[in-house]
């Protein structure tokens, strides 16, 4: 039986490193993504602050940082239970799905910055560059609308369900 539960710590473990790598390359600090890679495959699904530490292997001022990132983000809330001094860390997956949305639809604000920098460009110099930044507006537009589009869809769809 401690061999089954030793193979399953092992795959949460590498669950949890390879989960944190990619929270890690969409900017989170390293740290930061290993929690929230925790508490997404962590069962129960609140831990409290030193059953992170202890799983992370991180000091008390890191796993706090990471909380504290998470939390203002939205991404991560807190229970706290009657007769219990210690919070529970929890995903908030409705923050984290909020936090989904105002990402992609970034991409609005960036085709609009990039219509105002083509506005100012002399158009004479360099054409082929103004052509393709031209080009990036139009996909950043193209993008903008669609993801728009498939937002509204979505949220329609979870309404009826």
């Amino acid at each position: 039986m401690a061999m089954v539960e030793e193979d399953k710590l092992e795959r949460i473990q590498q669950k949890v490193e390879q989960m944190g790598v990619f929270f890690e390359r969409s900017g989170f600090t390293p740290m930061t993504g290993r929690v929230f890679a925790y508490l997404l495959i962590s069962d129960p699904l609140h831990q409290d602050f030193f059953a992170i530490q202890e799983f992370l292997k991180a000091s008390k001022s890191t796993v706090s940082n990471a909380l504290s990132v998470l939390t203002t983000e939205g991404l991560v809330d807190y229970i706290t239970f009657n007769g219990d001094r210690r919070r529970y860390f929890r995903i908030n997956t409705a923050g984290w799905l909020n936090s989904l949305k105002t990402k992609v639809r970034r991409v609005t604000v960036l085709g609009d910055l990039l219509q105002e920098v083509l506005k100012e460009r002399n158009q004479e110099s360099c054409p082929a560059f103004n052509n393709e930044l031209k080009k990036i507006v139009f996909f950043q537009n193209y993008l903008s609308k669609g993801i728009e589009q498939l937002i509204v869809e979505w949220e329609s769809r979870q309404a009826n369900t």
